[in-house]
């Protein structure tokens, strides 16, 4: 966790509970991890009443929840439920996908491209994340579809930690930089069904790897 600095105009509390979720969603504190309030204030250079504020908010968001003996810890994605989210999200996204093949302008699929390059040309995991994270949000804007938008945006959330991992795994990474491609294009050609159909691909195969990654549940370590 980065030391917050005292100058900035919005409440700590805010500050160290965006620090905390932005640290879980892009995988840098795992599911199962606990999370002590005294190690977290020390590291932000803070006290202990704004990080239990954040974890009490974050609770409420079900990103942790509170275990009998560990504590506060990062909540689990019940492996049972993970296929089901991917293919509601898979979906979704899908239909944004199919929007913005009807909406997009040249610009539109410049600034796209844009974003992928930058994605794709990124040394760091946070800044791969950052670019996909505007990616998908640009191509939501395209899309013009707010409930929709919504959807994808809390789907995405749930799933962002493993997202991260399978993007970023070295086998699955060019995949995935040529399956955005591959979708813009077929954006840009004002191909509907084609995006529909190559988004619903594009994230089937970031469940199957996520199903390569995925660890068995130590038997000891169920509560």
């Amino acid at each position: 966790m980065k030391k917050i600095e005292s100058h900035r105009m919005q409440p700590i509390r805010d500050v160290v509970y965006q620090q905390i979720r932005k640290a879980i969603l892009r995988g840098d504190l795992r599911p199962g991890e606990r999370l002590a309030e005294e190690q977290l204030a020390s590291e932000m250079g803070t006290s202990r009443t704004p990080v239990r504020e954040a974890l009490r908010k974050l609770e409420v968001e079900k990103m942790v929840r509170y275990h009998p003996h560990k504590g506060v810890v990062i909540a689990e994605i019940p492996a049972d439920e993970i296929g089901d989210i991917y293919e509601i999200r898979a979906n979704v996204e899908a239909l944004l996908a199919k929007h913005a093949a009807r909406n997009a302008t040249p610009e539109d699929i410049k600034h796209l491209c844009v974003l992928l390059d930058k994605a794709e040309t990124a040394t760091t995991p946070e800044a791969v994340s950052d670019y996909i994270d505007q990616y998908n949000h640009m191509l939501s804007k395209i899309a013009d579809a707010p409930v929709l938008e919504g959807l994808a945006k809390s789907l995405r959330e749930t799933l962002c930690r493993m997202l991260v991992a399978t993007y970023l795994k070295p086998v699955r990474r060019p995949e995935a930089q040529r399956e955005h491609r591959e979708i813009v294009t077929a954006i840009a050609m004002g191909n509907e069904a084609l995006a529909y159909q190559l988004t619903i691909q594009h994230i089937q195969n970031a469940a199957q790897v996520l199903e390569g990654l995925e660890p068995k549940q130590d038997e000891s370590d169920k509560p």
